[in-house]
């Protein structure tokens, strides 16, 4: 019976033989880029550094947090005066810039969103048009 067959299938390279050179050769022609990024010396990094962007991006994460809660707020607070739990005089005058804010937003966006139905409605019209 054979022992450890898949042993006995590899072979053994050997680099003086042709072969190899000629593989050598054509790895040297086209991955030269490969090659010369593998020599670049390591540049060692200072802990400053290191430290003023990790600043830099806690800040960052922390102001996304910040306009996330703003407006998830804003949609709460928008949820309850649409069902009734808050009437108009409880809001104090910021909120109802607020809200007024963000309603305008919400008619913007759906004005663009209805334009855009409307062409694609009007192209797939001109479509079947022209296919009968």
């Amino acid at each position: 019976m054979k022992e450890n067959t898949q042993e006995k299938s590899l072979v053994q390279v050997k680099e003086n033989s042709i072969f190899y050179k000629i593989k050598s050769f054509f790895r040297k022609l086209f991955y030269k880029d490969k090659e010369i990024e593998n020599n670049i010396p390591i540049e060692t990094i200072s802990n400053d550094n290191i430290v003023k962007d990790d600043y830099k991006k806690s800040t960052f994460i922390d102001s996304l947090k910040n306009i996330e809660n703003e407006e998830t707020f804003l949609l709460k607070l928008q949820k309850k005066y649409r069902n009734g739990e808050i009437k108009e005089e409880d809001l104090t005058e910021e909120q109802k810039d607020s809200l007024c804010d963000l309603y305008d937003r919400q008619i913007t966006d759906l004005r663009k969103s209805n334009e855009i139905r409307k062409n694609k409605l009007l192209q797939y019209k001109k479509k079947l048009q022209t296919e009968n």
